[in-house]
């Protein structure tokens, strides 16, 4: 890349914040617009610890189990980053040695899911684990610190915030491999940030503060109910001794028990439906949406196993007794009941983004299992949710009605395929495995030339937008375990 290029490149990312906190997310359907570039191949890990995005075209070889960059040893190309940053090149190669261990630790009680998925998952979850709790190199030597715990985005420009939604998936992944302390330590700082009504906001500073005036989304307070429970019942059907439960229950409990009592509110009304709110296709919306309805369902539903009223009475703490989740466990039960009722009602039979429309998008996968069981009607359209989002490369779009533009996005994508391959272990359905296995296959064989993985896959099947996504590196680990407890190998160390 010339020098001219990489100025011009640097100050339209610069201008990226003014553009979207004007108007975000009102250019994803409307009008023409360039096709993406690629923000970053990867990251690397320079002096004292911080998260540098590679370069797009930049080569780095990594110390095993870390995004450290191998010393260059004069033996060729290829070896430690090719054109590293400033911050890497300074180092020497005993501070190199020293985080590349210091970031091993943090994965070595990691039971990586077995099978043909496994190096793909390792190499998510180091890169998830580097945008957990990271200090970012900031432009001009400066650093950005988030705190322990929030994971931020991606490594770049408008990515580098903490999204509930993002964070709430990264917490079940990390349980998914047996992380618990690292998945406690997501909601607990998603608790503290957390409004004392129980909401949250769409996105997070280093701060704990919103950047923009984007309204706040109300999927969050769902998302980290779903993914606490998770956490618990992991722990628990793992054989954790009394004494872990009861310490993951103290750290959870306080975002559950702000969170429960939200969700109770947000379907008081009439209909048992929430207010309408932007979700995961952070648009401005007047309508409500599919994204918006079932996070906040799966919430109470977690919410409800959470209370030991769930199938079986068995609580998320196993023996440990029974959590606390801010009301009446009778109730919550109730109004789950009420709240999935008014969603078949507004959503069947079409299934559609909005209430009463056709419009398939990814929300159709939190229609069924992993997430739930399905909801009435729901199956036939999710057989059919695939060919209708489908993208020149392989990939997905966000959904039906998203522009066509040829851009496959992969946390639809992958998110579709845990989908596929759970219905296809619940419901004993080939289509629906083969699906999944397909959808997987095609994310992990997009990854940058560095094994990050991108947001985006353009029509040519190059990557694009920030690499790596923590959304989508959780949802391939979330994938890639479910396919291995469906083969009967759940996992290796």
């Amino acid at each position: 890349m010339s020098r001219g290029r990489h100025l011009n490149r640097r100050a339209a990312l610069a201008a990226v914040p003014a553009v979207a906190a004007g108007a975000w997310g009102a250019w994803r359907l409307r009008g023409e617009r360039p096709l993406p570039t690629l923000l970053s191949e990867g990251i690397v890990i320079g002096a004292g610890g911080a998260v540098v995005p590679l370069e797009p075209g930049m080569r780095c070889d990594y110390l095993p189990g870390s995004r450290v960059a191998a010393p260059d040893d004069g033996s060729g190309p290829g070896r430690g980053a090719t054109g590293a940053p400033p911050a890497v090149a300074a180092m020497d190669p005993g501070q190199s040695q020293r985080l590349a261990e210091s970031a091993a630790a943090r994965a070595s009680g990691a039971v990586l899911p077995a099978g043909r998925w496994q190096e793909a998952s390792a190499q998510a979850l180091i890169d998830l684990l580097a945008l957990t709790g990271p200090v970012l190199a900031g432009p001009e030597g400066g650093r950005i610190a988030f705190p322990p715990g929030a994971v931020v985005a991606g490594p770049v420009s408008i990515w580098r915030y903490c999204w509930p939604r993002d964070a709430s998936f990264a917490a079940a992944a990390l349980a998914g491999v047996g992380l618990w302390d690292e998945a406690a330590a997501v909601l607990e700082c998603l608790g503290g940030w957390q409004g004392a009504d129980g909401a949250f906001e769409a996105r997070y500073n280093e701060s704990g503060r919103a950047p923009d005036d984007r309204r706040a989304q109300v999927d969050g307070t769902g998302w980290v109910v779903w993914a606490a429970e998770r956490v618990l019942r992991g722990a628990r059907d793992a054989g954790a001794p009394p004494e872990r439960m009861r310490d993951l229950g103290r750290r959870l409990a306080p975002v559950i028990r702000r969170c429960v009592p939200r969700l109770t509110w947000l379907t008081a009304g009439p209909g048992h439906l929430p207010a309408i709110s932007p979700d995961y296709w952070e648009l401005r919306e007047t309508r409500l949406t599919l994204g918006t309805a079932l996070p906040v369902l799966l919430g109470l539903e977690a919410a409800v196993r959470l209370s030991g009223h769930g199938a079986g009475g068995r609580s998320g703490l196993g023996g440990t007794g029974v959590i606390g989740v801010g009301r009446d466990p009778g109730f919550v039960r109730e109004r789950s009941r009420a709240v999935r009722r008014a969603i078949e009602r507004a959503f069947a039979p079409g299934w559609g983004r909005h209430a009463g429309d056709d419009d398939v998008d990814a929300a159709i996968a939190w229609a069924g299992p992993p997430f739930t069981s399905c909801l009435e009607g729901s199956p036939q359209v999710r057989r059919s949710a695939r060919a209708r989002m489908a993208r020149a490369a392989g990939g997905l779009a966000p959904g039906r009605s998203w522009r066509d533009d040829g851009v496959s996005w992969t946390p639809e994508t992958a998110l579709m395929a845990w989908s596929a391959i759970a219905l296809g272990r619940t419901e004993r359905d080939e289509e629906f495995k083969a699906e999944g296995i397909a959808l997987l296959d095609w994310v992990v064989e997009h990854r940058t030339a560095v094994a990050a993985l991108p947001e985006k896959v353009l029509a040519d099947g190059s990557p694009a937008g920030p690499a790596p996504l923590a959304w989508t590196c959780a949802l391939v680990i979330l994938a890639a375990c479910e396919a291995a407890q469906a083969a009967g190998r759940p996992g290796e160390e």
